[in-house]
């Protein structure tokens, strides 16, 4: 059974890693329409988008998770945050990460994505696992629902590409370097496994 376990989370690490990319996008298309569907002017009333407003509510211990990884990650490789909060602008939480003293490009970008991959294979974990281990069908609910929320909070947020401009500003000629480096690196393998079959 322990071997059954390691092998499956050995196989949803490396699913995690091919679909990162996707559910990226996905999740950062979904909160940008999101975000233009509230409202543009100055309001009134306690939130500008109630829909965001009411799917944060909805997905709170999935929200809550996502931060938890997004903090985790960020303290790990000694990014600083300013702030943890919420606004009542859009209704959402977040993990503020520091932009007036951004470390270097190439770890900025990797906290980034580590914390996407994290989320993701955290999600699919919360899936796969209950079923592995033969839980009440309330219990995959709710492991579901959590898993749901932390994939709809795997988006770019403009947090994150303000301090990635920050760090290109502080370091211009190896900032740039570093973020082509990356790129191409992250590039070559995501092309290595989606068109030689590794998918």
């Amino acid at each position: 059974m322990q071997s059954d376990i390691e092998v499956l989370m050995l196989a949803n690490l490396v699913f995690s890693f091919s679909v990162t990319p996707v559910v990226l996008i996905g999740a950062t298309i979904l909160r940008g329409l999101l975000l233009l569907s509230g409202q543009k002017r100055e309001f009134e009333d306690w939130t500008r988008n109630k829909f965001m407003t009411f799917l944060t509510i909805i997905f709170l211990p999935g929200t809550l998770a996502f931060m938890g990884i997004r903090l985790l990650i960020a303290k790990g490789f000694r990014v600083d945050v300013e702030d943890i909060g919420s606004s009542s602008t859009y209704g959402e939480i977040n993990v503020f990460l520091k932009v007036d003293r951004p470390p270097r490009v190439g770890i900025v970008l990797v906290v980034l994505f580590l914390n996407v991959l994290s989320a993701v294979f955290t999600a699919f974990t919360l899936i796969v696992m209950p079923v592995m281990i033969y839980l009440e069908p309330l219990w995959i609910f709710v492991f579901w629902w959590i898993a749901l929320g932390i994939l709809f909070n795997c988006s770019l947020r403009s947090g994150d590409l303000s301090l990635v401009v920050a760090a290109l500003r502080s370091k211009p000629r190896s900032g740039v370097l570093e973020f082509i480096s990356f790129m191409m690196i992250l590039g070559f393998i995501y092309y290595t496994l989606y068109m030689g079959g590794g998918i």
